[in-house]
């Protein structure tokens, strides 16, 4: 979301989640795709504090969701991850099946007031990766996702690719005030997201 008002060198995935424009098909950083998902992200008002009716904190459609796609890989030999969403990559830690990535980057709101310098926002994607065998136990359903980790095999390589097919998790967006000529209301907010990503071939 708010797709012209970050510098495009590295991007939160609510900059990108609408931005529909052509590019040419991803190279994934790192030696391993795990797999590419179609997300849906459902707003967490019990843990959301911006007011979620300001364009500046989120951008629902009329679900009251918004949808984003992306592909995590990683790099087996440096033991370094990354997440693209729409061709941009960023870092990616995985620990288990949890992944994380957190990404800092300038983006002016309209609520900090004209000529506001520098406010920014800080997003953390941390998902829960399941195998095929995990995800039916859970009925494919990220609702039945209690933190344990469900009956299964482990997701790993196989001769058809990375056994992968759901992401459970949340989304997080810290809404940082700037550092001149700014009136940022609220000067610090959070709009949390619950995720689920359902893996596309």
């Amino acid at each position: 979301m708010h797709v012209n008002r970050l510098a495009l060198a590295a991007l939160p995935v609510t900059a990108v989640a609408v931005a529909m424009a052509c590019y040419s098909e991803p190279v994934y950083p790192g030696d391993q795709v795990l797999g590419s998902f179609r997300f849906e992200a459902r707003l967490d008002a019990a843990r959301t504090t911006c007011d979620a009716s300001v364009p500046d904190f989120a951008q629902l459609n009329d679900a009251g969701v918004f949808l984003f796609e992306g592909t995590f890989s990683r790099d087996t030999d440096a033991g370094t991850g990354f997440f693209t969403v729409q061709g941009y990559s960023r870092d990616a830690g995985y620990e288990g099946q949890v992944a994380t990535s957190t990404l800092k980057a300038v983006a002016p709101r309209a609520s900090c007031g004209t000529g506001c310098e520098d406010s920014s926002i800080e997003e953390t994607l941390r998902v829960t990766l399941f195998s095929d065998s995990q995800a039916r136990s859970l009925s494919r359903d990220c609702r039945q996702f209690d933190g344990g980790i469900p009956d299964g095999s482990v997701p790993g390589p196989t001769e058809n690719g990375y056994d992968v097919s759901l992401a459970c998790g949340s989304l997080t967006d810290v809404f940082l005030p700037g550092t001149r000529n700014c009136n940022c209301q609220p000067s610090t907010c959070t709009t949390v997201y619950t995720v689920q990503g359902e893996r596309r071939d």
